[in-house]
């Protein structure tokens, strides 16, 4: 006879540990792509032509360490972080490249390699400055990747602990807080399709990436980059594109540069002592407690193990119940949930009194956006994603592309960025047409000028007239 009793308990036990078992599956999976940010860096760029040093920041970024093994040279970015006059239709500048850790912790580095046309570049870390406490990630591949599967970028946005507003070409080191690993940020996102720009593969995603964001890597859940996180779509609201890794892993084996590929064993297995024929001695495994894959498929074959148990367990409750004898009409019993659910009648929830004001205070939330009058995007409205927005033809640098025949329309044109505080708009031309207020007055190049909510602008042709608003 089967005492009911303690086998109910037995599988109310089963089932706790396979729900604390999956807690822990989780938790552990979450954990290893969090420590993705170990590789991850801030990369600043100065003008190096000024009385003082390091005194004017022509552009930040982020990017991360490529190799095997520590001390790392090598640092993976975009290329219009690491040389931004390289797309501007302004006269060239001399740099200084750095990896920047805190105001004063700064390594120097150079552009290895750069690849303008994917926007990719690798940079070398100065001999004397390398960077011992970062973990290299692994380098995955095209065909490694699907439509789909949920990716994460990781970075070190410009926004974080910047207090505004700054002037564009005036920011300084006193600006920006530390960029250690584990300040960079991570965002959750799923690639939704592979795209060719000019003949050039990259993935559309909806992980967010904001400014400073540029030149991190984008992970799949395995930790494993797949990605360089470059740009974001005109007139889509959350598109975002990171160029495949591929052609950085293609640069790599061509330069002779080790680095950890995805799914390859780095390190040879240890060969097992064979017991001489005359004893029975056991053989000593190798310690694989350092080994993600062997702590993931230990927990999976834990947690079959325990499903195995629920299983069996449940199937001998089934056959119990159907060979205990049924209850005399006398005996008392209780209603089953249903019949009180019944009973009662329908449960109504009603909506919170609060809810109304709630959605109406969302409403009110100012929308700073730019509209186009007249010209190629007459009619059309697009908001300032993360409160900024660049024009231009290069879709690498602007989120309103205009067309590739549209040649006075330099490639990146200019940006727009909208102040919460002042409810300002502040424009910065960098283009070689020029941009020019509804006065006709021109906007001098690297220059920050600001408009109120109204006012007017155009772009190059008078045609092309803009509005700067804010929308409620």
């Amino acid at each position: 006879m089967i005492n009911m009793k303690g086998l109910r308990r037995f599988l109310f036990l089963s089932m706790v540990l396979l729900f604390l078992l999956s807690i822990g599956h989780t938790a552990f999976a979450q954990g290893s792509i969090a420590d993705t940010r170990n590789s991850v860096v801030r990369v600043v760029v100065f003008r190096a032509d000024t009385e003082r040093p390091r005194s004017e920041l022509l552009s930040i970024g982020s990017g991360f360490v490529v190799g095997d093994e520590a001390p790392f040279e090598y640092v993976a970015t975009n290329l219009h972080v690491a040389n931004p006059w390289m797309f501007y239709d302004l006269p060239q500048v001399p740099v200084e490249i750095y990896v920047y850790r805190s105001r004063d912790d700064l390594v120097p580095a150079t552009i290895h390699v750069p690849l303008p046309r994917v926007d990719m570049a690798l940079l070398r870390i100065d001999p004397d400055h390398l960077l011992h406490t970062y973990e290299p990630l692994e380098l995955a591949s095209r065909d490694m990747v699907e439509v789909g599967e949920p990716v994460y970028a990781i970075g070190f946005p410009t926004d974080a602990g910047v207090e505004f507003p700054l002037e564009w070409g005036k920011y300084g080191l006193a600006d920006f807080p530390a960029a250690y690993p584990q300040d960079a940020t991570m965002t959750q996102g799923i690639i939704s399709k592979q795209l060719s720009v000019e003949g050039v593969g990259y993935y559309q995603m909806d992980a967010s990436i904001n400014p400073g964001n540029s030149g991190g890597p984008l992970v799949n859940e395995h930790g494993q980059v797949v990605g360089v996180n470059t740009l974001t779509m005109a007139f889509s609201e959350g598109i975002h594109g990171a160029f495949q890794i591929d052609y950085l892993t293609d640069i790599l084996d061509s330069r002779g540069i080790s680095y950890k590929k995805a799914g390859e064993i780095t390190e040879p297995p240890e060969e097992l002592p064979t017991p001489p024929d005359d004893t029975e001695e056991a053989v000593t495994l190798p310690d694989d407690d350092d080994s993600v894959v062997g702590v993931t498929n230990q927990t999976l074959f834990i947690i079959l193990g325990a499903a195995a148990f629920l299983i069996i367990a449940l199937a001998v409750v089934l056959v119990t119940r159907r060979k205990a004898p049924v209850p005399s009409m006398s005996t008392p019993s209780m209603p089953s949930p249903q019949q009180v659910t019944a009973a009662a009648g329908p449960v109504t929830r009603t909506r919170p009194e609060t809810a109304p004001a709630v959605t109406q205070a969302k409403r009110k939330e100012p929308r700073p956006v730019v509209k186009g009058i007249s010209g190629h995007f007459a009619g059309q409205t697009l908001e300032l994603s993360e409160n900024q927005i660049t024009l231009g033809r290069d879709p690498r640098l602007s989120q309103l592309v205009y067309p590739q025949d549209r040649e006075e329309i330099s490639r990146k044109h200019l940006t727009i960025r909208f102040d919460e505080r002042t409810h300002k708009f502040a424009l910065m031309d960098s283009s070689s047409n020029g941009t020019y207020l509804s006065s006709n007055q021109k906007l001098e190049p690297g220059q920050s000028y600001h408009l109120n909510p109204g006012d007017r602008f155009y772009l190059a042709d008078p045609n092309e007239v803009f509005e700067v608003k804010v929308e409620s």
